[in-house]
């Protein structure tokens, strides 16, 4: 079904299923869509939606709309629902219409726009995001062979320069030391069934203890998942003591600005 995916496409999609499985959702909805696109292309919807505010903002209004569900297992391959169908058929049709072969992330946003009654193109709306505005920016960047941007290259793909240097304005306010990355024990709300960080609360008896409960992590620039699984390139990371960055990003990007500036 996805051949024609770039995979960025694909990893919108992947993350798509993830997000939908953590909110217990029966199926992967728009929303949990936009979620996967917003994690998987910060370049691309760094440059539509500048005054989008940051991804824990869509979320809360997302989890402020669903009913709370138990957790379903990452295993589980969830299917789309009629509307996150929809919007991959209107994200084919968008390269065609583009005379793309390959169908890429920015297709699935336009798509998602096209879905006009879904909830993922309301929070879109919202943030004074038209489908007109949204196909003038992707048009103007396919004319120029998808370059119309200085781009840099992270994990063997293209990301918006500008982007990256914003956020490494911020990463620079912290200390970062080389550490490789092990699960967390976490706690469960049993009430809930919700993830808890705080240890402190390990005996009180609303929380149950979850041995390795946190198995993965995200780079805060680029997203690369930092696991126990994946080998080498994914253990080894940076920390800040809270947030984390994948070892390249760090030695590609971080360090050499940290040099120049000593």
């Amino acid at each position: 079904m996805f051949e024609r995916y770039t995979e960025k496409a694909r990893r919108v999609i992947f993350f798509a299923r993830y997000e939908a499985s953590q909110f217990g959702s029966p199926y992967i909805e728009t929303e949990h869509l936009l979620l996967g696109l917003l994690r998987e292309n910060p370049a691309l919807t760094s440059k539509v939606l500048p005054a989008i505010g940051s991804i824990e903002g869509i979320r809360k209004q997302i989890e402020e709309r669903t009913t709370p569900r138990e957790k379903t297992s990452t295993s589980v391959d969830l299917p789309l629902s009629n509307e996150s169908k929809r919007v991959l058929a209107y994200a084919a049709e968008e390269a065609e219409q583009l005379k793309q072969k390959h169908i890429g992330s920015e297709h699935l946003l336009l798509g998602l726009l096209r879905e006009k009654n879904a909830f993922a193109a309301y929070l879109l709306n919202s943030r004074g995001l038209s489908l007109e505005r949204v196909h003038e920016i992707v048009s103007k960047g396919l004319d120029t062979g998808g370059q119309a941007f200085d781009i840099v290259e992270i994990h063997g793909h293209g990301w918006d320069l500008t982007y990256v240097q914003s956020q490494l304005l911020e990463l620079r306010k912290f200390a970062w030391r080389k550490r490789q990355w092990k699960p967390l024990d976490t706690l469960v709300e049993i009430q809930s069934d919700r993830t808890f960080f705080d240890l402190t609360l390990k005996d009180d008896s609303g929380f149950k203890f979850v041995a390795n409960g946190w198995p993965r992590e995200f780079c805060s620039l680029c997203h690369w998942e930092l696991n126990t699984d994946g080998g080498p390139e994914h253990t080894a990371g940076y920390t800040n003591g809270r947030e984390w960055l994948c070892a390249e990003c760090y030695e590609k990007l971080l360090q050499p600005m940290d040099k120049a500036g000593e």
